[in-house]
């Protein structure tokens, strides 16, 4: 028996001593975070509340005189009506920009007017890991059998065993009830102002939302034309 311990501590220590070596860097996670989930057009009216309301402070800031700030034009594109979130969020940030005070304008005439673009990015992750067992989750399977053994043998009411197994299950749906989940979709939807040349004010956000929800926010399917340079003369 000893010398089974002593090939076993052998194997160990090898075992230890190899980790400390290795050809490529050892992979770290980043520290717990959390990120929103969209799935509603209310959260869409969130994110126009949001982006109004920075907007508007970075105007009070970079052009601290009310009765010289410059209008705005919200940049609305054929795109943009084709997609719902796109159409949605054009007239929600105007709404929203009109309840700040700040002059929204239909066209771009006016003197100084800055031009408010926005965009949407849908990633796809095709590789993601999102779930691991936790950490002592096979210690917790092997004590679970030797409760519902020990519970068959020598308790009375061994039926009782099962409340530690209903109490987590109850934890769980309650962390899914609360919890929205994660997905392997997410969007990038930002937000710029510029004045010429000169960007005056950007805002970005990430967000999750469910896959099926992911025409929400572009054009699914969208062919692109190509053009021969034989028939454009302004090809290079």
């Amino acid at each position: 028996m000893k010398s089974y311990s002593i090939i076993a501590l052998i194997i160990l220590a090898i075992g230890l001593s190899s980790c400390s070596h290795r050809p490529i860097p050892v992979a770290t996670s980043y520290k717990s975070s959390t990120q929103q989930k969209m799935q509603a057009a209310h959260h869409w009216n969130v994110l126009a509340a949001h982006v109004a309301k920075r907007l508007k402070d970075t105007l009070d800031v970079t052009f601290p005189d009310i009765n010289t700030q410059p209008p705005i034009h919200i940049r609305f594109t054929k795109d943009h009506e084709e997609i719902p979130f796109g159409k949605a969020f054009y007239h929600m940030l105007r709404t929203r920009l009109l309840q700040k005070g700040v002059v929204v304008t239909t066209d771009t005439e006016y003197k100084d007017t800055l031009l408010l673009d926005f965009d949407m990015q849908v990633v796809h992750h095709k590789d993601r890991r999102l779930t691991y067992p936790p950490p002592g989750t096979f210690s917790a399977l092997a004590g679970s059998v030797w409760l519902v053994s020990k519970a068959i043998d020598d308790w009375t009411y061994p039926e009782a065993a099962i409340l530690p197994f209903a109490l987590v299950a109850d934890v769980g749906l309650a962390m899914d009830y609360y919890l929205p989940g994660e997905t392997n979709t997410e969007v990038i939807i930002s937000t710029s102002v510029t004045m010429g040349n000169q960007y005056v004010f950007g805002d970005t956000g990430i967000y999750y939302i469910n896959t099926g929800d992911d025409d929400h926010y572009f054009m699914a399917g969208r062919k692109f034309p190509v053009v021969s340079c034989s028939q454009n003369s302004t090809c290079p």
